[in-house]
């Protein structure tokens, strides 16, 4: 079984922890974990993922404790919490991840164009009426 089908799987189970697969001598998170791992880390989201080195692997499980986040390294740690907070820190660092996103757009005046990529993403109608307000 490939990893992803493995990390696919064990997201299914455990929908509320962060699911860490180790690469070589990397540990990468996907999908909707890499908001939360950005966000409390610093890592760059890269074509919808985030990587770090192994030898960040005890800073980040201590930052995952504090905040109380359950993760899940595959093949070797499961820590799952009854006080979860996976579910508001998702929420919150995809909205500050976002909110960076449409102010890269606004330095760039490449409003429209730029703003219809994200739009896609978000699918937040409030905006697409100003884009077609704008667009006129």
């Amino acid at each position: 079984m490939r990893l992803v089908d493995i990390r696919n799987k064990l997201k299914l189970k455990h929908n509320e922890a962060i699911i860490f697969m180790k690469y070589g001598n990397f540990y990468r998170v996907f999908d909707e974990d890499t908001y939360i791992i950005s966000g409390l880390l610093g890592y760059k989201i890269y074509e919808n993922k985030v990587g770090f080195p192994i030898s960040e692997y005890k800073k980040v499980r201590k930052i995952l404790d504090m905040n109380y986040i359950s993760y899940i390294f595959y093949n070797d740690i499961e820590e799952i919490k009854e006080n979860n907070n996976y579910e508001l820190c998702l929420d919150y660092f995809k909205r500050k991840f976002y909110q960076k996103e449409i102010l890269k757009v606004l330095d760039n005046y490449n409003v429209i164009e730029e703003l219809e990529k994200i739009l896609k993403v978000i699918n937040y109608s409030k905006l697409v009426e100003l884009k077609d307000k704008y667009e006129k």
